[in-house]
C-alpha cells in the first residue's frame, strides 16, 4: 500500500503483538476551562471518546491492571501502549504528570509504551523533559491536536490555538530525544477545501512529524456542530466521498509517516451524524484494496 499504518509499525518494531490500552486521567482541558478561550472546541464532546462512567472513579494504575486482566481473559497474550486518550494529558502539574505516567514503571512486564494525547499549547519545556526521560525506556507516542494548518479554519471551529502554535510545539519537542510526534487531523471541517486538506497533509510532511491520526468529521450530541448541523450550516461525508478523499490526499503523505487512524469512532448513542451503512472494518478493507 501506499500507507505505512500503525499495525505495521508494531509489527516492524516488537517480536510480539502490542495493542494500545486506552487511559483516562480527567484532568480537563485549558481551553473548556477559559485559559486559552471560552467554550472548547465546537466539535468536541469528551465524552464522546468513551463511556467515561465506566472508568471516572478508577485511578491510573486500577484502569491499567482491569485493563490487562479483561485483555488476558479475552485471550490477548501480547503487550500493551498505554494511550493517556481524553482531555489534554499534560494539563496538571509536572509532578501530577510524573505520578501518573510512572504507573507504566509498575507493570513492566506487560507495558512496551505510552501514547499522550493533548494540546499543542500545553506542552512546556519541562512537559517535554519529562517525556523525553520516559522515551528512554519506552516507546513514547506524543499526540498533538492541529486539526487543520488552516488558522481560518481553527478560528472558525473556535479551537483556541493557531498553526504557528502547533508548529513550534512539534519543532520543540523533536529537540528532545525519543519523543515520537503524531499529528491528530480532522477532514471535512466547515469551509475547507480539497486544497486546504491537502495543505494540512504537506505540513505533516514538511515538519517532519512521525505519525498522523485523520478523523473523518463528525457531528457529535451536545457540541455547537450538532446545532449548526440542525441548522442545515455543516455538511458532511458519507462514506464514499470520504474514502474518495483519502484516495486524492494519501499518496500525498510521506510514505514514512505512521498512520495511527483513518476513520474516527464514536459511540452511537453520542453520534448525530454522518451514519454510515458500513463498518469501520469494511470501509478500511475496501480502502485498503483500492489504496493498492
Amino acid at each position: 500500500m501506499r500507507i505505512r499504518t500503525f499495525r505495521a509499525y508494531l509489527r516492524e518494531r516488537f517480536p510480539f503483538p502490542v495493542k494500545k490500552l486506552p487511559i483516562h486521567t480527567f484532568l480537563g482541558c485549558p481551553h473548556r476551562e477559559g485559559r486559552t478561550g471560552k467554550g472548547g472546541c465546537f466539535y468536541c464532546n469528551n465524552a464522546s471518546f468513551a463511556l467515561l462512567d465506566e472508568v471516572r472513579s478508577l485511578d491510573v494504575r486500577e484502569q491499567v491492571r482491569l485493563g490487562i486482566e479483561r485483555a488476558r481473559q479475552r485471550g490477548f497474550r501480547g503487550k500493551f501502549i498505554l494511550y493517556f486518550q481524553t482531555y489534554t494529558n499534560t494539563f496538571a502539574p509536572i509532578e501530577e504528570l510524573k505520578r501518573q505516567f510512572d504507573v507504566a514503571y509498575e507493570f513492566a512486564g506487560d507495558v512496551v509504551g505510552l501514547s499522550v494525547s493533548t494540546r499543542p499549547d500545553c506542552l512546556g519545556e519541562e512537559i517535554l523533559a519529562l517525556l523525553s526521560r520516559y522515551a528512554k525506556d519506552m516507546m513514547l507516542w506524543l499526540e498533538i491536536g492541529l486539526q487543520s494548518a488552516n488558522d481560518r479554519t481553527l478560528r472558525l471551529i473556535n479551537r483556541g490555538h493557531d498553526f504557528a502554535t502547533f508548529r513550534d510545539a512539534v519543532e520543540r519537542a523533536k529537540g528532545f530525544d525519543g519523543i515520537l510526534t503524531c499529528a491528530h487531523v480532522i477532514l471535512g471541517l466547515p469551509g475547507e477545501t480539497r486544497e486546504d486538506m491537502l495543505n494540512t497533509i504537506e505540513w505533516v510532511n514538511r515538519l517532519g512529524l512521525d505519525g498522523i491520526k485523520i478523523h473523518h468529521l463528525q457531528v457529535v450530541k451536545g457540541t455547537v456542530f450538532e446545532r449548526w448541523y440542525r441548522e442545515g450550516k455543516l455538511p458532511v461525508m458519507d462514506w464514499r466521498e470520504y474514502m474518495d478523499l483519502l484516495l486524492y490526499l494519501l499518496p500525498h503523505l510521506d510514505p514514512r509517516i505512521v498512520v495511527h487512524r483513518l476513520v474516527s469512532d464514536c459511540p452511537p448513542s453520542l453520534l448525530v451524524a454522518p451514519r454510515w451503512e458500513i463498518d469501520k472494518s469494511e470501509f478500511l478493507s475496501l480502502l485498503y484494496r483500492r489504496l493498492r
